[in-house]
């Protein structure tokens, strides 16, 4: 249970990338995605390299400088455009897929933006298994069935984990934004959709938006070590609530290493800006483990 609890806050943190190709992803469970390495019309700019190695993206002649700084000028309001809020919350149905395992379960989600993340795990029945808390400084989870907890900052959580937790990304990937800032480096044109490459000092993602409405199609992510890990998170069936588009349904395929991960997430009764409580208490009879 401690295992599946860890895999499950690493795939939603979505942060275990692998060195793997997006192209080479998870077989199994898998929504049909977008390719953007399809043919693209004439009208469209160079496509992007593969992901799975660092290059320097090389632009055939028409693609002029001016031609993509403006693109880029003109995408810039899209990628710096985020869901403005205080407090989000919803349930999701997760289908979750590891190297040992496959498990359904709900996931009941609350979080106060830039502050405090709080999961509770349960089974399709009802039955609470774990329960995670997290700060931008520290991790805590509950493994009701072992009676124990983990504790420890958030900085030492790749001891357990196979990489570190980044708060923002997690907080990003629940509610269903892109999981870094960055800044656009490339910017390329398909039929109803645009996509961009944004870098910062640790990652190069690839975000796909919908043209008809400037919501996320996609986004992939790897880090700069071209044997470093990679992702790609999915989005689709959007929704409006309380006035923002929200993708109620998300697909993660993760590759680390050898292991192969994925994980379908269904969100219900989503919800901004409500009051809410974080209820995370450690039972005198559980035995604490700090990392």
């Amino acid at each position: 249970m401690n295992k599946f609890a860890c895999g499950l806050l690493v795939l939603l943190c979505s942060v275990a990338w692998s060195s793997c190709s997006f192209h080479r992803l998870v077989a199994g469970r898998r929504a049909k995605s977008y390719d953007s390495t399809q043919a693209v019309t004439s009208s469209s700019y160079a496509l992007f390299p593969a992901m799975d190695t660092v290059v320097t993206l090389s632009k055939p002649a028409d693609d002029t400088t001016e031609a993509i700084n403006k693109l880029i000028t003109e995408i810039t309001p899209i990628w710096k455009s985020r869901l403005q809020y205080t407090t989000f919350s919803g349930k999701a149905k997760v289908h979750f897929e590891g190297p040992d395992e496959k498990q359904e379960f709900t996931a009941h989600i609350r979080l106060r933006k830039d502050s405090i993340i709080w999961i509770n795990v349960t089974a399709l029945g009802g039955l609470s298994f774990a329960k995670i808390l997290v700060t931008p400084d520290s991790f805590f989870m509950t493994n009701v069935m072992n009676k124990e907890v983990t504790r420890m900052p958030l900085t030492h959580a790749a001891k357990i984990l196979p990489t570190k937790v980044d708060f923002n990304s997690l907080q990003n990937l629940l509610v269903g934004e892109p999981l870094r800032d960055g800044n656009i480096t490339y910017a390329t044109g398909f039929v109803g959709s645009w996509t961009i490459q944004v870098e910062d000092s640790s990652y190069i993602q690839r975000i796909t938006y919908n043209k008809a409405d400037s919501t996320l199609r996609s986004g992939q992510m790897r880090t700069r070590d071209p044997k470093g890990p990679q992702a790609i998170t999915e989005y689709g069936s959007y929704d409006m609530v309380a006035g923002r588009h929200v993708s109620t349904a998300r697909v993660i395929n993760i590759n680390n290493g050898a292991d192969v991960f994925s994980i379908d997430m269904n969100f219900t009764n989503i919800r901004f800006d409500e009051p809410q409580d974080y209820p995370f208490s450690i039972p005198k009879s559980y035995e604490i483990k700090d990392k």
